[in-house]
This record gives structure tokens, C-alpha cells and sequence, in this order.
């Protein structure tokens, strides 16, 4: 058996009588339908067929061919039918990598949200300022700050920007003040990042502006960061979404702010799972939604 297409041709002209009425319903010339059914017979070595002035008529072999054909047929269509419920299906377990700030802020908010929807998605959360190897298979999705090295099995979206910008306490500045400038930075303590922290574009921005600062304290996520900056330790970066709208937090240097990129990444392979898709169109959508937020607008 060299194509399983040629069953189609045999269903179509033992149901019509005649190639020209198989060719009709097939859509195609009436010479591919004798062309097909001749392959088939020379493929199966018996005669399917007897060739009548008035039409087709099956031989005992192709009665029982038909008869094959026919469940291979609805087998097919049954395989058809799966695997289109299979793509409407949202069902599964995603990981997702993220920072601690935009886990807490955005992702687990809107996972709850997405759950009344489709509530066999499952999502492994991943809080976490190391960059987990997609490639690897530590987890799925990843939502990363700052510029991304092309890699060919990796695709994914930008989402948008974070906008960053120097914050200290209410208790802080009235004991000690507000710089006026970024000079200024270096008579005051800085908190700044320890472990993958450090990595992140914010901190670095920070190393850059006041590499002078002394430093009174070291977090290793952004969530502690804040609670340090809360505390009066000092003056830190922190994300405007997160800061701009607590009235605990006194923005320092308000001209000063930088910006990273947003992405959202996955492995290529897994595009056109429908439980990825959902998840991937609902978080750009948030994205785009909390865009001025995330600028401090």
C-alpha cells in the first residue's frame, strides 16, 4: 500500500458509479480518478473494479476493499475530530519565570483571572531574579527586564517597558533629607542588589549614577528591597509601578528614571499549544493594558 489518499477515490467512485461522478465530488479531472483507482489496483494487485459502458461496478475484491477503505475512513475522521478538540483543549501545567515584582504585581493576579475561564490550566509560579534556562526545560515561560541575546529556539513578544526610578521613605527624608542632585548621592546610603540582583538593568543603572554612595544594605529581591527602602535604610530603585502610587515612598531626584525592556519568552517548539497561547495572549494583553503604570504616568 504506497498512499493511503488512493482509499479516497475508491470510496468516491464505488458510492457515484462512474470516475466523471467521483470527479465531480471530489473536485478534481475525471483522468486523476482512473488515474488513482489504477494505481491503487496495480498497488494491491487484484481488480477493484469492472470498467462497464454504463459505469464502475465493484468485483467481489473491491467489496471488500470498500468495506476496509470505509473504516479507514471514519478512523480518520475520528482522528480529525480529536485532534481538533485537542487544539481547543486548555489544559496543562505552565511554568512561568518571573521576577518577584511583576509575579506578585501582575502574573498571579491575572493567572486567578484566567483560571475562571479555563480552570484546567495549571501555572507552576516561579518567582525569581536568576534567568532559568528555557532550553533546558526549567520552566516554560519566561517574563524577563532588560535586553535579550537572540536565540534560534526561543521565540517570544516585547511587552513593554519598566520604568525605574529612585525612591527612599517618608522617615528617611525627614531625617535626613533629599539629594538635589545626583552629586548628592554620594552623602547618602544606598540599598543595593546582592545575589541576581545585581544583574538587573536598575542596579547597575545605580553602580553607574552614584558608584560613590555608600551601600547599607544588600537585597537579594525586589520585594525585600522595598521593605528595606519602607524602613529607612536608605535610597533605592525601585520599579515605578510598584513605588509611584505608595504614599510610603518619597521619589528622589524625580527628573532621573531609567528603563527596561519587557520581554515574554518560550520555546518555539511549543507555539502552537493552545494552553501556552491563552496564557501568552492574556499576559500581553495586561501588559499593554498597565502600560502607563508602568511608566509612573
Amino acid at each position: 500500500m504506497h498512499n493511503w489518499n488512493d482509499l479516497r477515490f475508491l470510496i468516491a467512485v464505488a458510492n457515484e458509479g462512474s470516475t466523471l461522478a467521483a470527479a465531480r465530488k471530489l473536485g478534481v479531472d475525471q483522468t486523476t480518478v482512473a488515474r488513482r483507482i489504477g494505481a491503487l489496483e496495480r498497488a494491491l494487485g487484484v481488480a477493484l473494479f469492472e470498467r462497464r459502458a454504463e459505469g464502475y461496478t465493484l468485483t467481489q475484491r473491491g467489496r471488500d476493499a470498500l468495506a476496509l477503505a470505509s473504516r479507514v475512513e471514519g478512523e480518520a475522521r475520528a482522528l480529525e475530530e480529536a485532534a481538533g478538540a485537542w487544539r481547543r483543549s486548555v489544559t496543562g501545567l505552565l511554568r512561568v519565570t518571573t521576577t518577584e515584582a511583576l509575579a506578585v504585581g501582575v502574573v498571579a493576579p491575572l493567572v486567578a483571572e484566567i483560571r475562571k475561564t479555563w480552570p484546567e490550566l495549571n501555572v507552576e509560579l516561579l518567582a525569581d531574579d536568576r534567568r532559568l534556562d528555557l532550553r533546558a526545560g526549567e520552566a516554560d515561560i519566561a517574563i524577563r527586564l532588560g535586553d535579550i541575546a537572540p536565540e534560534p529556539e526561543l521565540a517570544g513578544r516585547r511587552l513593554g517597558d519598566s520604568h525605574w526610578a529612585l525612591f527612599c521613605s517618608m522617615i528617611y527624608a525627614e531625617r535626613n533629607g533629599l539629594p538635589e542632585t545626583p552629586t548628592d548621592l554620594a552623602e547618602h546610603p544606598v540599598i543595593a542588589g546582592g545575589g541576581a540582583m545585581t544583574q538587573l538593568p536598575a542596579h547597575r543603572w545605580l553602580a553607574e549614577l552614584a558608584p560613590d554612595a555608600p551601600v547599607a544594605l544588600r537585597c537579594n529581591t525586589v520585594q525585600n528591597l522595598a521593605a528595606a527602602v519602607r524602613s529607612g535604610n536608605g535610597i533605592a530603585p525601585l520599579p515605578v509601578f510598584l513605588a509611584g502610587g505608595d504614599p510610603s515612598f518619597v521619589r528622589c531626584l524625580p527628573a532621573l528614571s531609567m528603563s527596561a525592556p519587557i520581554w515574554l519568552l518560550y520555546r518555539s517548539g511549543q507555539r502552537n499549544e493552545p494552553h501556552l497561547r491563552v496564557f501568552v495572549d492574556a499576559v500581553s494583553e495586561r501588559f499593554l493594558s498597565m502600560r502607563s503604570r508602568f511608566a509612573g504616568a
